[in-house]
């Protein structure tokens, strides 16, 4: 079972994606950038890290990619490699070349959906990145 953690300050967003991942993921829960870096860390310092994170970019409090990029900050503080880091995947209504871009720098991360997340292209994505089959 992948370890996820699902950020998105959409209530009916999480719990429609959190029920595509059911018998795939066990998914954590948070409502805004802050909130997931303080349970990314948790879980990181504690041993028990995340898999996958899919994270919303339009978010109160602080932005998905601002968030990105402090769970990057902490895997570097911890010796994490580029290579080595959670996938982040990205969700987002925006949908213009440029968003795109800035997900993937920002966030580096390692795929980008856009929202309302369709479930066959959900699970299409994560089995490409050798998440799940």
């Amino acid at each position: 079972m992948v370890k996820c953690l699902l950020v998105d300050d959409d209530e009916l967003a999480r719990e429609l994606v959190a029920h595509y991942l059911e018998g795939i993921a066990e998914c954590d829960m948070a409502v805004n950038g802050v909130e997931a870096v303080d349970k990314f860390r948790s879980a990181f310092e504690g041993g028990t890290p995340y898999d996958l994170i899919i994270l919303d970019i339009v978010m109160p409090e602080m932005d998905g990619n601002t968030a990105a990029k402090e769970i990057r900050l902490i895997e570097k503080e911890w010796g994490v490699s580029i290579n080595d880091g959670v996938n982040i995947m990205v969700l987002s209504s925006l949908n213009t070349p440029n968003d795109v871009i800035q997900a993937y720098v920002s966030a580096r991360s390692a795929a980008h959906l856009v929202k309302p997340v369709q479930p066959g292209k959900l699970l299409s994505t994560l089995s490409k990145l050798g998440i799940c089959v």
